[in-house]
């Protein structure tokens, strides 16, 4: 419960100080005023970046098949789980919904959740290197600083994906001696167990050998948000270049995963996007005002996209008497 409460106030100061720097009555009429055509499209693009995603748990799933239909409604659920519950909690949904929905054990879906931030990070990381290098004038960060941390961060991502088997069980190992002969063995044997079982997992998902599809996907997946932003963006009657949108946009990515305790995503998202649109030289009040706009637009998508799913698969779990017959 104090996590919860911890969370709703760290949301609420972040937002609230953003919202305190723009006019509410300009974010109205943002979102009033948005081009339907460029709405279309930017939804269009989020619905194909949550298809693309899905089709990369298809290739990280190892156990057995799973039906396409059913991994797009994990992933959209997924998807609006990170943006509203507490504490990065969102995460853990994936592997919740796969267990529930197609009965995949946990550890699997944790294994395959794992890999696959670390396909995104290591895209993010590497379009951040690559800005950073073609246009140094749009950083306002010495790149004799940022290239070396940038490229010392994909270095560690590879590593860890590469063993990651290996490190689980040290870790098992290293667990099951500090806590030998303790009161709550039991409970460190259980999460050796599952430790030992994600080992597994991750030695299953490279022994697949889906480097090239799971890429493919994941830049497809990211291609298409991109080209969500830069729709929503058009739609807001806001002509930036691609290069300023993706270095925008990735800083807003980038503050969006930083493991701060609030609710969703909401806040981090629109701070890191203010963030990343005033470097690449929009007012303060168009840095926010459309990030709080992207947000908005997003989350409803999302949920529609969300409950469509929900009423598709409740149909297809309970089929009316007509159709059975």
């Amino acid at each position: 419960m104090k996590r919860i409460i911890l969370s709703i106030l760290i949301t609420a100061g972040i937002v609230i100080f953003l919202l305190f720097q723009i006019s509410l009555r300009d974010l109205y009429t943002l979102l009033r005023t948005i081009d339907p055509l460029w709405l279309a499209l930017g939804s269009i693009a989020y619905f194909l970046a949550i298809l693309f995603r899905a089709l990369r748990f298809r290739w990280l799933i190892h156990s057995k098949g799973i039906r396409l239909s059913d991994l797009f409604r994990i992933t959209s659920f997924y998807h609006l789980s990170l943006m509203v519950l507490p504490s990065k909690l969102g995460e853990l949904s994936y592997p919740y919904f796969l267990n529930r929905i197609s009965g995949r054990n946990v550890t699997e879906g944790l294994a395959s959740l794992v890999v696959s931030r670390v396909y995104d990070f290591f895209i993010i990381l590497l379009i951040l290197l690559s800005v950073s290098i073609g246009y140094q004038t749009l950083f306002k960060v010495n790149p004799f600083f940022l290239i070396p941390v940038v490229i010392f961060l994909i270095f560690l991502i590879v590593f860890a994906f590469f063993y990651m088997g290996r490190l689980l069980k040290w870790f098992s190992n290293v667990l099951g001696r500090i806590f030998a002969g303790s009161r709550n063995v039991d409970f460190v044997s259980w999460v050796q167990k599952k430790m030992d079982e994600m080992a597994e997992d991750f030695d299953s998902i490279k022994a697949r050998k889906t480097y090239l599809p799971v890429a493919l996907t994941s830049s497809a997946s990211w291609a298409m948000i991109f080209s969500g932003f830069y729709a929503y963006m058009r739609g807001f009657g806001i002509d930036v270049s691609s290069t300023k949108l993706i270095l925008g946009s990735t800083i807003a990515v980038i503050g969006n995963a930083l493991p701060v305790s609030g609710i969703g995503n909401w806040g981090t998202l629109e701070a890191g996007w203010a963030v990343g649109f005033l470097m690449v030289g929009l007012s303060k009040e168009k840095a926010i005002s459309t990030g709080f706009g992207v947000h908005i637009i997003i989350f409803i998508v999302c949920a529609l996209i969300s409950f469509f799913c929900w009423v598709t698969f409740k149909k297809q779990k309970n089929p009316s008497p007509t159709a059975s017959s």
